[in-house]
């Protein structure tokens, strides 16, 4: 491969090696600005190599069973997964840990799965915790935590890195692992903010393909909604005798979802994906404490970082914790006090960032509340109207378990014993009360469709915003999490005036008529003034 400066690229005209070397000119033939690619081209090699080997199902064969110990070793090896960067760890998510999730069979989960991804998931957790955590708590403003790693402080961050310890890997993660050497302050700031909005967002693509809500498997039940919304519309023409003209192909089940042409096995292909999809949910929430416990955590902070990307891909993800897992007692506090209160905390903080997504959290707490208390399933995704189900016993209060409890993509469950968590979630708001409490709880079982209950969700906790802005006025600037005005702020926004239709109707044509006559002055025998 040439790289002579004359063929494009980052070492080409405009390229960008060698740019935060001193004294270096990237269109010249010198070794400095050539390292940093070599090597990062070789690790993406290697990952690239390892997801081939998921991908074609080599790493899961019996003659390799032998080696697969000591390759766990080396992938979550502790000191080698804190010390990769952003980027490294970008490609490691979704170049092999995506792979191994989609690929592995449902069989070999606990062998060769669980040993890989448990750690990853931690380490994750953890990774994204400490580098969040400056923006959260100075609010992105200009902190020394936040400052990019420059040349001028290179003997300071190298005699920090010499210690080891928390100091160092906490300030390796707030500055998004990045060298940025001679770089201009607002094109350092931007690499650091897109290395770590990058990797957040890569954790949460990687757990929308394991969950089936994009990719390959989201296609397997977007071709099973499709051919349920087919089934029912033949029966319709059926049933009216209106089914004449030509067979439509797009009905008949030759394409996917997509557009895409249907293979030849692709039924017993999508019957071997679907049985992975719901083995999937099972095992990363009900079957390995480590797995469930650091991804539900990590999804949860998720939704409080500044990034309405992730936050709205996150609350797909909450939906689908909740299909998992929401009748498991185990997960009563971690949904309803955790997950609740962050969902709660967006909504009526009002954070800028939030403007466009309110309404999908306000579908979170909904889903939230209504099977953790209110004994009411709803469909898959938090759609639909709410499915009360019947009462048990009435001291203790207990509701019948739903049909679709151990089958989450058909809506999952809601815990029999209702809990009273997140009702004390909500009445800890300022200005909620008892009443009020009592009021929203009346209303979301007297009307259960998803419009009229997020409207009462909206209606509760404006009265919380507004105690709060009350009690919090807007201030100095806090960066990326300013407050919305009334405006942006989908609680305080009003419903729009429709003007009643005049009797007479006048439209844009019959004006621009009008006003063309007054200009052209009077016509036929007006024009020549006879009478004046």
């Amino acid at each position: 491969r040439k790289t002579d400066g004359k063929s494009g690229g980052v070492f080409g005209e405009g390229g960008t090696a060698g740019s935060i070397i001193s004294g270096t000119d990237r269109r010249d033939l010198n070794l400095a600005p050539r390292w940093s690619s070599w090597f990062s081209e070789l690790r993406n090699t290697l990952l690239q190599m390892l997801g081939l080997l998921a991908s074609q199902r080599v790493l899961f064969a019996t003659e390799v069973a032998g080696m697969i110990p000591q390759l766990v070793s080396v992938l979550v090896d502790p000191q080698n997964l804190r010390s990769m960067e952003h980027r490294h760890l970008n490609q490691f998510l979704k170049q092999v840990i995506e792979y191994l999730l989609l690929c592995c069979p449902k069989t070999l989960y606990m062998t060769h799965l669980a040993p890989i991804i448990g750690p990853v998931f931690e380490h994750v957790q953890y990774r994204l915790e400490k580098s969040w955590e400056p923006i959260l708590r100075y609010g992105g403003n200009n902190v020394t935590s936040l400052r990019p790693l420059f040349t001028l402080d290179c003997e300071a961050a190298a005699s920090l890195a010499l210690q080891g310890g928390e100091a160092w890997f906490l300030s390796y993660y707030a500055r998004s692992c990045l060298f940025v050497g001679d770089l201009d302050a607002v094109t350092a700031e931007a690499a650091l903010e897109k290395q770590r909005v990058e990797l957040t967002r890569t954790f949460g693509d990687t757990l929308q393909a394991a969950l089936a809500l994009k990719g390959e498997w989201a296609l397997v039940l977007a071709n099973l909604s499709k051919e349920e919304t087919n089934s029912k519309r033949n029966d319709t023409f059926t049933t009216n005798k209106q089914n004449k003209g030509p067979p439509n192909r797009l009905y008949e089940g030759h394409v996917n979802a997509d557009g895409t042409p249907k293979s030849q096995n692709q039924a017993a292909i999508d019957a071997r994906k679907l049985g992975r999809i719901s083995a999937m949910c099972h095992f990363l929430f009900l079957e390995h404490e480590q797995i469930a416990g650091f991804l539900t955590l990590t999804v949860i902070q998720c939704l409080s970082y500044p990034d309405a990307y992730t936050c709205r891909r996150m609350t797909r993800i909450c939906h689908r914790i909740l299909e998992t897992a929401a009748w498991h007692p185990r997960y009563t506090e971690i949904l309803g006090q955790r997950m609740l209160s962050a969902a709660v905390q967006n909504l009526v903080t009002e954070p800028k960032w939030m403007v466009g997504i309110e309404w999908d959290m306000i579908n979170v707490v909904r889903d939230i509340y209504c099977r953790l208390t209110l004994g009411q399933v709803v469909q898959p995704g938090g759609q639909g109207a709410g499915l009360q189900q019947a009462v048990v016993s009435q001291n203790p209060l207990t509701y019948e378990q739903a049909k679709s409890a151990d089958r989450p993509l058909q809506g999952g469950g809601i815990l029999t014993t209702p809990s009273d968590i997140p009702r004390q979630v909500l009445l800890s708001l300022p200005g909620i009360d008892v009443r009020m409490i009592q009021q929203l709880d009346e209303d979301l079982q007297r009307k259960r469709s998803a419009k009229d209950q997020k409207d009462f969700i909206r209606d509760l906790l404006r009265v919380a915003a507004d105690q709060w802005s009350e009690s919090h006025p807007t201030g100095d600037s806090a960066g990326v999490l300013d407050r919305a005005v009334g405006a942006e702020s989908l609680l305080h926004r009003g419903k729009a005036d429709v003007e009643d239709i005049p009797e007479k109707l006048v439209t844009h044509s019959m004006l621009q008529k009008k006003n063309k006559k007054s200009e052209d002055g009077p016509q036929g025998l007006g024009a020549f003034e006879l009478f004046s």
